[in-house]
């Protein structure tokens, strides 16, 4: 009996991790070298007050974008994928902003790098069509101006040129 006891436990233990990895995944990257690549369609989910945030201006002079905390993804983009990012901050959060960088852009060249497209998607989704096939950072926290830190929730889907 206490083997089979064990077989259940180990089995339910398996089965709570197969349904924790199909959920929102959590928390971005302090850097564009460290940010986890996201699956298309799997919502994500940051904590800016609990998360390691970096802070600051975000790309060049010339590109949109400023941030009092925020986080770093990573997504796998084709050309010509019509990209539609939708998201909504959950209270105390407020105002979160979200910007993808071109493919190639690293934590080196982010300080020349000019932002893609950039939105509040608390107001309206985030679209634009990818130009090129590669890996696009995404950069996700409050707004400097009035944003709060708190949660923001966001997902990521494409549909294919054609």
């Amino acid at each position: 009996m206490d083997a089979c006891l064990r077989l259940v436990f180990v089995v339910l233990a398996f089965a709570c991790v197969l349904v924790g990895a199909s959920g929102a995944a959590a928390a971005g990257g302090t850097s564009i070298g460290g940010a986890p690549m996201i699956r298309l369609g799997v919502q994500q989910t940051q904590n800016t007050q609990n998360d390691p945030t970096a802070r600051g201006d975000v790309g060049s002079g010339a590109s949109l974008g400023c941030w009092n905390d925020h986080e770093f993804w990573r997504v796998q983009l084709n050309a010509g994928d019509a990209v539609l990012l939708r998201g909504v901050s959950v209270s105390p959060g407020h105002n979160f902003a979200v910007g993808f960088f071109p493919p190639g852009t690293t934590d080196r060249t982010l300080g020349k790098a000019a932002i893609l497209v950039y939105g509040f998607p608390d107001k309206r989704a985030v679209r634009f069509i990818a130009r090129t096939s590669g890996t696009y950072p995404i950069v996700a926290g409050p707004n400097c101006y009035d944003g709060t830190d708190g949660t923001f929730k966001f997902t990521v889907t494409t549909k294919p040129k054609g």
